[in-house]
């Protein structure tokens, strides 16, 4: 084996993971290479030192503060998108946006149906005073049977009659 094959061998080989003949052979080559055994003494004398280090806890708060670090360094329009989110996206807006655009598309499909049906406006221009007033006035004109057949003077006393009763 050469150096650079042992030199990738050197941490397996200093965890004991190797097979017996490949372990020979590193534990060989490391006897008789200077360079590839000075390797695995930095190699022992760093992870001897990454043993001493103490493990670091960290402040219970920690993490709140780091996310309100991060939220703090957002850009503007990241925020303004988030803000957008949090308001427009919950379900309870669905419901709402659901109805307007139903409103929308009725109306939209009325407004073509009116304006696939021009004729209605030259027949109301072609009306004379009486009948726009009788387009007007729409609801007595429901009643217009009603209103001819009435006996003028024997109904007159029932209606004075019955608005007698009324205020009194």
């Amino acid at each position: 084996m050469d150096c650079q094959e042992i030199k990738k061998l050197i941490p397996i080989y200093l965890d004991q993971e190797l097979g017996a003949t490949e372990h020979q052979q590193v534990k060989a080559h490391l006897h008789i290479c200077p360079d590839c055994r000075a390797e695995a003494r930095l190699l022992e004398k760093s992870w001897d030192l990454l043993g001493e280090i103490k493990a670091v806890e960290p402040h219970p708060n920690y993490m709140s503060r780091f996310w309100r670090s991060v939220d703090e360094q957002m850009p503007w329009y990241a925020k303004i998108f988030q803000n957008f989110q949090e308001v427009w996206l919950q379900h309870r807006w669905v419901p709402a946006l659901a109805g307007a655009a139903i409103v929308v598309l009725i109306s939209t499909v009325a407004t073509v149906k009116f304006l696939q049906h021009p004729q209605a406006v030259p027949i109301l221009a072609d009306l004379n005073a009486t009948e726009l007033e009788m387009v007007v006035n729409f609801d007595l004109a429901e009643d217009l049977d009603i209103i001819k057949d009435i006996e003028f003077f024997s109904d007159l006393e029932i209606i004075e009659s019955l608005n007698g009763s009324e205020t009194s």
